[in-house]
């Protein structure tokens, strides 16, 4: 049982977030460095599309990537009085096809999920082929700051809305570090006015280096690095974060 198959009860673990800053962030980016007029924006791994009605306000068109129906369905629901502003579509990040351009693309949380050298290259394929010319590709977590991995990492944290509490332990384990691979273990526990649920689900990732990802970008010809920040600040480089900063990545497609 996953708790991607409960949309309501994945909206509560992350509800400490605060959408509106982050929508805000996203616009200050598109002010500030985009080469273009952005009238669409893309998220990959969309899961509910929380920032689709803040950014359908600032007047863009939303589009969401998700591999599970179940979300796609719940966000559909949930943003249907947007019409024609908001689509969502079910693909795989590691290679996807969408029919149109956008002109700016973000991922959130870490969700960037590819194993592998080759799988990167197929997700950065793509957003190549959907990405307009001076468009931007915004990564949130998804470059570790630090310059290795530990061999466990643990946070807990517990959370409530609307009569829902919810409990979350994410454990990260390194399972191979020649290769850079961890697992991510999210263990949840819910309980929805004394109806009570568990969830554990595990997710198995690469890990990329801010060297690695300055070459990994400078090896193609498609994208440009246009800065790089920590827990949301433009006023704070990557260059002199601490390791428990929140990194985050804002490329350019080239010209």
């Amino acid at each position: 049982m996953l708790l991607y198959d409960y949309p309501e009860y994945y909206e509560v673990a992350f509800s400490f977030r605060n959408i509106p800053d982050e929508a805000g962030f996203i616009d200050a980016c598109i002010q500030q460095y985009s080469k273009v007029p952005v009238r669409s924006i893309f998220e990959v791994g969309c899961g509910p599309a929380p920032h689709a009605g803040e950014l359908v306000k600032k007047g863009y068109r939303y589009v969401g990537l998700d591999i599970n129906r179940t979300m796609l369905d719940h966000a559909r629901y949930k943003w249907r009085h947007l019409d024609q502003t908001v689509e969502l579509i079910e693909g795989d990040m590691a290679g996807f096809s969408y029919d149109k351009q956008v002109e700016f693309v973000y991922v959130m949380l870490g969700s960037l999920y590819l194993n592998g050298a080759t799988e990167m290259t197929s997700h950065f394929n793509a957003i190549s082929r959907i990405l307009k010319p001076g468009g931007l590709y915004f990564l949130d977590w998804c470059v570790q700051l630090s310059g290795s991995l530990s061999e466990a990492a643990t946070n807990k944290y517990s959370i409530e809305r609307d009569g829902i509490a919810v409990e979350s332990e994410f454990n990260i384990r390194l399972v191979d570090s020649d290769r850079q691979m961890y697992e991510e273990i999210w263990s949840v526990n819910v309980n929805d006015h004394g109806r009570h649920k568990s969830f554990v689900m595990t997710e198995r990732n690469r890990a990329m280096f801010p060297e690695e990802f300055l070459k990994f970008i400078a090896d193609r010809d498609d994208f440009e690095l246009v800065g790089w920040w920590r827990d949301w600040g433009m006023d704070k480089s990557i260059d002199q974060a601490d390791e428990s900063g929140r990194p985050v990545v804002l490329i350019r497609r080239v010209q």
